[in-house]
């Protein structure tokens, strides 16, 4: 039997974006997301339940959502459940996370704060008539 291990989520970033380097070099990022669910009550409402989900990203991936990410981004992330165990104080712990393979920008233009509306200026044709364009 053969097996597959795929997730897709969107939701937000739930804490500031921190881009760390190992001591061989590589980048790596590990981010909070929250992602919004919508399931029936029990009493016939519509309930908003949100998960948290722990992702990391490696290499050129993660400096880039460094450097264009932070708290309540949105983000769409592809990758693949990875099972984290360690040991600490002679316990046994272990934890399911999303090891990030890709990202998408989600509902706006890169560089816009979606929370206060902000965003970064149109660059501005310079030295040509509108009618010069040739297309």
């Amino acid at each position: 039997m053969s097996s597959f291990n795929k997730v897709i989520i969107m939701g937000r970033l739930t804490r500031g974006v921190e881009l760390r380097t190992t001591s061989g070099g590589h980048s790596v990022i590990d981010l909070g997301v929250a992602v919004n669910e919508r399931r029936p009550g029990d009493n016939g409402e519509w309930v908003d339940v949100t998960q948290f989900v722990d992702v990391t990203f490696w290499n050129r991936k993660a400096e880039v959502i460094a450097q264009y990410f932070q708290k309540g981004s949105p983000i769409l992330i592809e990758g693949s459940l990875q099972l984290e165990r360690w040991e600490k104080d002679g316990k046994h712990f272990s934890k399911l996370k999303v090891r990030g393979t890709e990202f998408s920008f989600v509902g706006n233009k890169a560089g816009t704060d979606i929370a206060d509306g902000n965003s970064k200026p149109e660059p501005e044709l310079v030295g040509m008539a509108a009618d010069d364009i040739p297309f």
